[in-house]
């Protein structure tokens, strides 16, 4: 069961745009010539894409989510701004999208633990490869899975801001597979379901290196946040920079 409309009022509080990530994504200018052009995968309400557009970069963002997505589309309150964003499945991106166009592609927050599956995954840097123009990267902000060893429930860190708590665990069921339970604790104390016994794909550091040298990038770097801390594997999560 997946019930986002809880989680919309208190998503961009729980999931704020801060000063290290808008200089991270930035800094790309000393690479690519600006303006910068941005696809974000599941976007989620579109914060770090305004941003990003209003610093004069041309930004599109996909979400299937169609609460998160109308609050995304809401903010658009400028014609003059360069930004975009539709309502796609990530199988969708190579139909709709413009083949090597994109400087940096990402997908924060975790979200890539909700693609169905391995295979998903390795799909989609495949399709990603072609809409990144040349010396393009990609971006994944993730969950350090292998922290947490054989452990049969993983309590994931609260995320928490003035009026919410965001509760996540991960069970691992008889077969191996995960599922994920995410509850949302609101200013009257009230616990609300986002996400109920939903599955996901606990993706590693090691297979994402896997995946990225079978879809043929070049290379791939490892931090443990946006400030480009060096990751030890100690780290709660980390963020993957995959290069073409």
């Amino acid at each position: 069961m997946y019930l986002i409309k809880n989680l919309v009022e208190y998503y961009d509080e729980l999931f704020p745009v801060t000063e290290a990530q808008k200089s991270f994504f930035t800094s790309f200018t000393e690479v690519y010539k600006s303006p910068l052009h941005f696809l974000a995968v599941q976007c989620g309400t579109g914060l770090l894409e305004h941003t990003l557009a209003r610093l004069g970069h041309d930004v599109t963002g996909i979400e299937n989510g169609e609460e998160l997505l109308h609050v995304a589309n809401l903010r658009r309150r400028s014609q003059l701004m360069f930004i975009r964003f539709f309502k796609m499945f990530i199988p969708d991106m190579t139909k709709f999208l413009g083949k090597s166009f994109y400087n940096v592609i990402y997908v924060l927050n975790d979200r890539l633990m909700f693609f169905r599956d391995a295979e998903e995954i390795q799909n989609f840097l495949n399709d990603a490869k072609k809409l990144l123009a040349p010396g393009g990267v990609i971006i994944f902000e993730l969950t350090n899975f292998e922290k947490y060893g054989d452990s049969k429930l993983i309590v994931l860190p609260t995320k928490e801001s003035v009026r919410a708590k965001l509760y996540s665990e991960i069970l691992t069921e008889e077969d191996g597979s995960k599922t994920i339970n995410i509850n949302i604790e609101n200013s009257s104390e009230k616990i609300l379901s986002v996400v109920n016994n939903f599955p996901v794909c606990a993706v590693t550091a090691s297979e994402i290196e896997t995946f990225a040298e079978k879809a043929g990038f070049s290379g791939i770097d490892f931090y443990a946040d946006f400030e480009k801390n060096p990751f030890t594997g100690n780290e709660d999560s980390f963020i993957a920079v995959i290069n073409s």
